[in-house]
């Protein structure tokens, strides 16, 4: 008979109602196979060692059974692969449970060598100057520049004091510098003359370095003036900028600086230990620098007295003095200190 055949006879037969053709769900005769749909068996053999409880089915399953082999054959077939399978489940359990133990003890071991700590370290508040250039000079003293024009209107106007100097020089884009003067008893009367000449000087030179002649490589000196010859007045009919200021009086002008320029770092002493030993640093160069000041200044007191200085020569000194003795209008140029570094 046909297989084709076949299949039409077990599909007449499951119309007649036929029980055997009911089971027949399909017919493989290529492979050897047909498909019965079995139903839940009655007694299950609870005793299976791979087994806790017994298995339930929703309903009938379809089951592919070997024409050549008997029903014990069959269920043997299907029995070994459960039982493969049950096998294989229960060794990657333990496979992955190990796995797992070995990579907690493996954290577990790192955790304790390294021993984290979290730290938090506060940072340190700004000083109110920091908002503006500023550096210490070597005798101690704190000067400030403002790095555009509105900054050094904010310098002037709110910490040029009585006692500090404001310097400055006679070129485009120089910088509007202060020097902060260290406090003075109640008695005397603050004066920038109390300044040191090596601290204005340095200052002069950070006015001149942002000046046009970094680029253009040009020696100008810079100058300083008392707190009290700066002001905002303009003259009648005129009118200051922001960042202008009206120079009135005699300008101190300092020796032609040179264009050098740097930067600095600055270390935080944390522990006591390090502050006890850079305690007297700042101390032990100031007296160098103050015994380097006075005997300078007596090697040209012993000069200036070995000269003679005659009746014209002191009048074109009282000229020049003159001549320093004017009212002008500086800080209308000033450059950003970012494009003078161009």
């Amino acid at each position: 008979m046909d297989w084709r055949e076949l299949d039409e006879l077990v599909r007449d037969q499951r119309e007649q109602g036929n029980p055997v053709a009911e089971r027949i769900v399909k017919l493989s005769l290529q492979i050897n196979q047909i498909t019965l749909e079995l139903d839940d068996p009655a007694d299950w053999d609870s005793s299976d060692d791979d087994e806790d409880e017994e298995a339930e089915f929703a309903g009938p399953l379809p089951v592919d059974v070997d024409i050549f082999q008997t029903a014990f054959a069959n269920a043997q077939r299907y029995y070994n692969s459960r039982r493969q399978a049950g096998i294989k489940h229960a060794k990657t359990l333990a496979v992955s449970t190990q796995a797992l133990q070995s990579a907690e003890q493996k954290i577990r071991a790192d955790l304790k060598a390294t021993k984290i700590t979290a730290t938090v370290s506060q940072m340190r508040k700004p000083f109110w100057f920091e908002k503006f250039a500023w550096f210490v000079t070597s005798d101690g003293y704190l000067v400030l520049a403002g790095h555009d024009m509105q900054q050094n209107e904010l310098l002037v106007k709110r910490h040029l004091r009585a006692g500090d100097a404001y310097v400055h020089a006679d070129i485009h884009g120089a910088a509007s510098v202060i020097v902060k003067n260290k406090p003075v008893a109640a008695a005397d009367k603050p004066s920038a003359e109390s300044i040191p000449p090596s601290t204005l000087f340095q200052a002069g030179i950070m006015s001149v370095c942002q000046s046009r002649a970094w680029d253009a490589k040009v020696l100008t000196p810079a100058w300083w003036v008392e707190a009290a010859q700066v002001s905002k007045t303009a003259p009648t009919g005129e009118f200051l900028s922001t960042g202008s200021f009206m120079i009135r009086g005699k300008k101190h002008f300092l020796p032609p600086t040179q264009l050098v320029y740097g930067f600095g770092f600055v270390f935080r002493l944390a522990d006591d230990e390090s502050i006890a030993r850079h305690a007297a640093a700042r101390q032990q160069r100031l007296a160098i620098m103050e015994e380097n000041q006075r005997s300078a200044a007596r090697t040209h007191a012993e000069a200036a007295a070995t000269s003679t200085t005659g009746p014209d020569t002191a009048d074109a000194a009282a000229d020049s003095d003159a001549d320093h003795e004017s009212i002008s209008v500086v800080g209308a140029e000033t450059m950003d200190f970012a494009a003078a570094r161009k």
